[in-house]
């Protein structure tokens, strides 16, 4: 008979090779977007020509970036926050703060997963393209991903959150 804190190492690995896998591709897309703009800049400059489909595509994989940046700093909770009276409270009335910024955070990325959804499911049925006459609705379909990944992430922390209220556990800033 197996007892649930087997899996959780295996849970462990699992979370580890989903972050190598989002890190590996950010390191990818930035490396190829720098080797893409210095082409282009090299072929403009150098050869008074140059990619035509270049720009358009740097465009999109600054959204990429952006968005995977965005969906890889949620993991940790180390998304941008204005957290200037949460670094002066301690026990609960920091956690109380962390679970309401995390729950409304949660909240908010959800809704905005659904509508580029939405969105997404407009541009497929419009049959709108992007260079070369491409459908634009695989390139955009980061856009819910990446926002559902945020949501459920920051749900994940609301219940930290929780926990932490509720056990009243100390924080960084409480005395020892």
């Amino acid at each position: 008979m197996h007892s649930g804190t087997e899996s959780l190492p295996l849970l462990h690995i699992i979370i580890k090779w989903v972050h190598r896998l989002e890190d590996g591709l950010l390191a990818l897309l930035l490396t190829s977007m720098i080797g893409l703009a210095g082409t282009q800049i090299l072929l403009r400059n150098g050869f008074d020509s140059g990619l035509d489909w270049a720009d358009p595509l740097l465009r999109i994989m600054v959204l990429w970036l952006g968005l995977l940046g965005a969906m890889a700093a949620s993991r940790d909770n180390k998304q941008i926050s204005i957290d200037v009276f949460a670094r002066m409270m301690k026990g609960r009335p920091y956690h109380a703060v962390q679970l309401l910024t995390s729950s409304f955070t949660s909240a908010v990325s959800f809704i905005i997963s659904w509508h580029a959804l939405r969105f997404v499911r407009m541009e497929q049925e419009d049959q709108a393209t992007l260079f070369n006459e491409l459908p634009s609705w695989p390139f955009e379909a980061i856009i819910p991903f990446v926002f559902l990944i945020i949501g459920c992430r920051y749900a994940l922390h609301t219940i930290i959150a929780l926990l932490d209220f509720i056990n009243n556990k100390p924080t960084a800033s409480d005395p020892a």
